[in-house]
Parts: structure tokens; sequence; C-alpha cells
């Protein structure tokens, strides 16, 4: 795949908006695939790995303190400001090609980017009903649409049940924001726009989509050199457990040396925040007790030229394995989750009757796939690359990024 142009991302790390349809996924680099099959047939041949440059039982988790000053939260870099200045640069457009302006988004945003940006510029937003409603016939009244500004509707996904009597909440919404006078933001998780868009054409009739520019390698090293650097963390050092490298360091051609940031983009497909807990995941404190010599030096001449820098270590990304003997079963909750967001165990049953047969929503909480929160079932961000690979490889529909 190609990479998108250069002008549309600054120095900083910072865009517009794209349109939906150029959205272009970072690509793995061919060597990180390499070591991936290598590493797999060294494991059915039973050979020893390379010796690492720091032993794994030589480190420790990050503890979560730690994580949240070198890893900060939020999990969306620069998208809130992104999204202001392309609301901004549309809502002064003379004339506009419409008044309604969709913002599509890859699914596990837990921080509600849409709704985040909506509150902190002071628009109005309007709340989704209750899901529990939303196959009541008839379906529930639109909210009132009357007043002035931009009016946000943060989770068009929230709005409908994949259901025979949960769509009509949907159509009337559409066809009371496409009657009203003001100028309409609409977020939207990409899975359930594609399964909208078969449902109820809505790609034909709300057709300028836009999303963030990929965080390819060098947005990736923005945001986090920033973390890195920031007066909470005093400076932070990120080496590579295998090999000693630090993953920030730039080359003479402007580029990290190392390949892990450009393995990270391709693995999380440019989505900052599935790349965000995958790097959270991959961090790691050294043992404090007798590193090895070689260890020491490396760390010697790293406080010489930064003194006063914490060294993290940074190991291989998670691999997550979907349970194969209920994989379709697995592959459809999933599925239904990508597209509805959060969910209890009875709204699933709505929409895939199969779960109130199986323990399939347990074996996901347990084997990662899923987290469980105040009863709700939602999507981990980490492990959102293997299930889109697994959605893919079955042949099931999968999302346009």
């Amino acid at each position: 795949m190609s990479t998108p142009p250069k002008d549309r991302v600054t120095e900083a790390g910072q865009a517009l908006f794209i349109p939906l349809a150029d959205y272009v996924a970072p690509t793995v680099p061919a060597q990180a695939l390499l070591r991936a099959v290598l590493g797999r047939v060294q494991a059915l041949l039973a050979r020893n790995d390379p010796k690492p440059f720091i032993a794994d039982d030589r480190l420790k988790r990050t503890t979560m303190a730690m994580l949240d000053d070198v890893v900060a939260p939020p999990a969306c870099g620069p998208l809130l400001t992104e999204l202001q200045r392309t609301v901004a640069a549309w809502l002064q457009e003379e004339p506009k090609a419409s008044h309604i302006k969709v913002v599509v988004l890859p699914p596990c945003d837990e921080n509600a980017i849409v709704q985040t940006w909506a509150e902190q510029a002071g628009h109005q937003v309007i709340a989704p009903p209750d899901r529990d409603q939303l196959c009541c016939m008839p379906p529930l009244p639109v909210p009132d649409l009357a007043g002035s500004g931009p009016l946000v509707v943060p989770r068009l996904e929230q709005w409908f049940l994949r259901h025979r009597n949960g769509l009509q909440g949907v159509r009337n919404l559409l066809a009371a924001l496409d009657g009203c006078g003001r100028p309409v933001v609409v977020g939207c998780n990409s899975w359930a726009w594609g399964f909208l868009g078969k449902a109820t054409d809505i790609d034909l009739i709300l057709p300028d989509a836009v999303t963030f520019v990929a965080f390819d390698e060098m947005r990736l090293f923005h945001w986090f050199s920033q973390l890195a650097t920031s007066e909470a963390t005093g400076g932070v050092m990120f080496r590579r457990s295998s090999n000693g490298s630090d993953v920030l360091e730039i080359g003479q051609d402007g580029t990290p040396r190392d390949d892990y940031l450009r393995t990270l983009a391709g693995r999380s497909l440019g989505i900052p925040w599935v790349a965000w807990h995958m790097w959270r995941r991959s961090l790691r404190s050294g043992d404090d007790d007798a590193p090895l010599d070689d260890v020491k030096a490396v760390l010697a001449s790293s406080e010489e030229a930064r003194p006063g820098a914490e060294t993290l270590w940074v190991t291989a990304l998670d691999e997550y394995v979907l349970p194969d003997r209920q994989e379709q079963s697995a592959l459809l909750v999933l599925q239904a989750l990508l597209i509805h967001g959060l969910h209890s165990a009875a709204q699933l049953r709505l929409v895939l009757p199969l779960v109130g047969d199986t323990n399939i929503m347990t074996v996901l909480v347990k084997s990662g796939f899923l987290e469980r929160r105040d009863g709700q079932f939602f999507v981990r961000a980490a492990a959102y690359p293997t299930i889109r690979a697994g959605l893919s490889s079955a042949g099931l529909p999968v999302d346009r990024m």
C-alpha cells in the first residue's frame, strides 16, 4: 500500500481529517513479518531463540502509575485538536455541500473522541435512546432538534440494533437530521457505518464521511516523544529488550533507526488508541538487582547522553489466539460488538441468539479479547487487529478501515 501524502501531516504529527475512502493503514515492515514467520518456524522445530539483550526474567511489568506518567491518557494523541480544526474549516465553507458532516472512527474508542470534542467546544449533544428500547414498535420519538449552532450526534451506533425491529429509530433520526436547519456533526463507528451502508444506504445519503490520517511511524514518534519528554516523566529512554536499541532514536534520514514504531504502526492498523494500548502492554521496567555487565554499559552511555533519563524496556508485542473449539461463535460475537460497541449479554442475545446457549463470553474475557465493566462487554483495543484479521480470513464483512 502507498502512504498518505506527506503534505497532510505537519512536522508536529498533526493533520486535518481526510475522506474515509482515502484512509490507508500503514504496512508492517517486511523484516518484521519475516521475524514473525521465523519465530513460528523456530518454535515448531524446538530451536532456541537468539539470546535477548536483556532476559525476560530480569524485567517486570511496569506499574500502572508509571504507565500513566510515560504513556499518559487519553489514547487519542492529537485527534481532538485535528477534529476541531477540521470542523471549524467545514463550518466556514460557503456554500456547504451538505449541512451534515460525518466523522467515522474505528472501534474501541474508549475516549469517545467526538463526544469529548463536542463537550469541550460547547456544542449541543443529542443523547442516544435507551438501548433496551430500540426494538420498541413504534420506535421512540426523535428528540427536539430545534435551536442554533452546531448539533452533535456522537455515536450513531447507539441508535440502532442489528435486529428486524432495530433500525427504524436510526432511520427516523437520519430523516430528522436531513430536515434540520442547523449544521450537524455525526460520529459513527466504522463497523456500524459499513453495516448501515448495507441496511439503510447511509453512505449514499451522507457520502462525505471523513476520518483521521493513519498513524504511521512518524505520527507515533511525534506523539510518544512528547509523552516521553513531558514534565511528568522527566525524560524516559525506551529500549528494545531484544537488542538494546533506542526505539525513539532518529537516524540521519529523519526516521527512527529501529523498526519498532513502524511495526507497531502496521500491527495497529494506524489506529492511535490501538497502538497506545499495544505500546503500554509491551513496556517493562528492569530488575534493580545486579543487571548484566553489557546492560550496565548501555545504560551508562545512555545516562551520559541524557542525564537522569529512566530506562523502560520494550518487549515483543502481545499475540492473541482465537479459541479454536468455538472460533465461529467467537467471531460472530466479536463482530456484533464491533458494530454496536458496549453490550450487555441480554442485548447481545437480541442480535445474536447463540450467546444464550454457550459460555463464549466468559471464554473471550479470559482469553483477553473482551473486557467486562458494569455488566457491559466490549472489545479490547490491543486485540482488535487479531479480531479483524480473523473476521476477514473467515470471509465475514469487515469495515473500510
